[in-house]
């Protein structure tokens, strides 16, 4: 059987286009598309795909995939926020073997997108569940058209892929939903974000792929603030993020007990009483410890600059700029720093969502808004504003109706338009707004939460340093 799902990848294209166009330049990664580009050396990373043994491409050369995707978007001048789809086929443990995986892979590929877009299909063997990647343009190297990404394309994809399978006698999920079931999901990944279980499971994958013990895969999840429930007497082992108020079952997310156990028996390439050994795997593969305290550093200074105030209320209303500043300055560190990264699962997660902050961050800065209050205001007048243009808007609908003359009836629905247009960055603005007061309160407790891990962290560290030193 093989669960299916995909999801966009986003980006501004424009400049990387411009600069692109020129064919006597040397293809710079860091002047091109970066997720893009990063979805493509994902699926084809070599770790995970045996050196590029299974590696293939539909309407492109493999080794060309992205110059080729890029000259499709340069050919039809597309320059949408979205530049492609990133997507999985992942197969139970031990149903299907590498080519075998590959091959139904490629085969879904062809009938699912292999008319109309440019394809990169990889199978990867770094997990037990072995699973192929799909990497594909999003606009149509035939029409120049933007893929739709609809619900009936990911239920589509569901059917050819359970069609391929039984084709080549593998079982598939009888009566299971198209995409897990929950379509807050879904609509997550439709705009490109993740969940708190993909965070989970990457962090988790990321912890157990360098860890050598049960003890030391705990150490590693907890420095990333995550509390783990694995007792062994225990029926199902569990992982709480510091922020979550409840936990969740690592077989969920697809690592049952055994398979933990067979991949850290794997890791175990010396023996226990070879300290030295030990100590050199753990430089290979050291622990996250945090080289920088931004927050712990941020919120000192605002302190300073803040009148003193009684009630967390007060604190989000003269703060709400400034969580927006820092929360910036997180994932400017963390988009340039490979040394950083925050300590609290639920800002990893704010980082994925970079493009709807720096909306939001834009919304506050253009409109000088520094208080809750103030953003309160001006989500009032947006409203006001978007309900008189909608009471103008429909007179001249209903005139319009009454109208029998032709040339009135033009004018008039050129007025509508001209009112329609007025409403569109209005109503962009409300939604904007309103993400900011469901954002603001949860932000505040994320970054004193992150204040107080870095504190414990740089407390630890500091002891561990006197330690060495006596």
């Amino acid at each position: 059987m093989a669960t299916t799902g995909f999801w966009p990848v986003y980006n501004h294209l424009k400049e990387t286009i411009a600069y692109a166009e020129n064919p006597d330049k040397t293809v710079d990664r860091k002047f091109l598309d970066d997720d893009l580009w990063q979805a493509l050396r994902y699926v084809e990373n070599s770790d995970k795909t045996d050196k590029t043994m299974y590696v293939s491409a539909i309407n492109c050369p493999k080794k060309k995939a992205y110059e080729y995707m890029l000259r499709t978007k340069r050919r039809f001048h597309e320059t949408g926020k979205i530049v492609g789809y990133h997507g999985f086929q992942s197969f139970a443990a031990g149903e299907v073997t590498p080519e075998e995986a590959h091959r139904i892979g490629l085969e879904t590929a062809r009938r699912m997108w292999g008319d109309q877009y440019e394809v990169v299909v990889t199978t990867h063997l770094n997990t037990d569940n072995l699973h192929n990647h799909f990497c594909w343009n999003s606009s149509s190297f035939v029409t120049g058209k933007k893929y739709r990404n609809q619900i009936k394309d990911h239920r589509r994809l569901r059917e050819v892929s359970d069609a391929v399978c039984q084709e080549y006698g593998k079982s598939v999920l009888q009566n299971a939903p198209f995409y897990g079931g929950e379509k807050a999901t879904y609509w997550i990944h439709k705009d490109g974000g993740k969940t708190h279980r993909d965070i989970l499971r990457e962090d988790f994958s990321r912890c157990l792929r360098e860890a050598y013990s049960p003890q030391d895969l705990i150490r590693r999840m907890n420095a990333i603030g995550y509390v783990c429930d694995f007792n062994p007497r225990h029926a199902h082992w569990t992982v709480r993020a510091v922020d979550w108020e409840r936990a969740v079952r690592i077989d969920k997310l697809g690592f049952t007990k055994e398979w933990i156990m067979k991949e850290l028996d794997g890791h175990k390439l010396w023996s226990y009483s070879s300290i030295n050994r030990v100590a050199f795997y753990m430089l290979d593969h050291p622990i996250y410890k945090p080289s920088i305290y931004p927050v712990n550093k941020e919120l000192k200074r605002l302190e300073y600059l803040l009148p003193r105030p009684n009630t967390a209320a007060d604190v989000a209303a003269l703060m709400i700029i400034n969580l927006f500043l820092i929360l910036m300055l997180l994932i400017k560190l963390a988009t340039e720093r490979a040394d950083y990264t925050p300590q609290t699962p639920g800002l990893r997660k704010l980082i994925t969502e970079a493009p709807k902050i720096e909306q939001e961050f834009r919304l506050l800065i253009d409109n000088k808004i520094s208080s809750m209050q103030e953003l309160f205001d001006f989500h009032d007048d947006l409203e006001a504003q978007i309900k008189a243009l909608e009471a103008d808007r429909q007179k001249i609908r209903n005139r319009i109706r009454r109208c029998s003359d032709e040339r009135e009836k033009t004018a008039l629905k050129q007025q509508a338009k001209v009112i329609s247009k007025k409403l569109k960055p209005l109503r962009q603005q409300n939604k904007i707004a309103e993400r900011i007061e469901h954002r603001a309160p949860e932000l505040l407790k994320m970054m004193i939460l992150e204040r107080d891990l870095e504190i414990q962290a740089y407390t630890k560290q500091r002891n561990q340093n006197n330690y060495e030193r006596t």
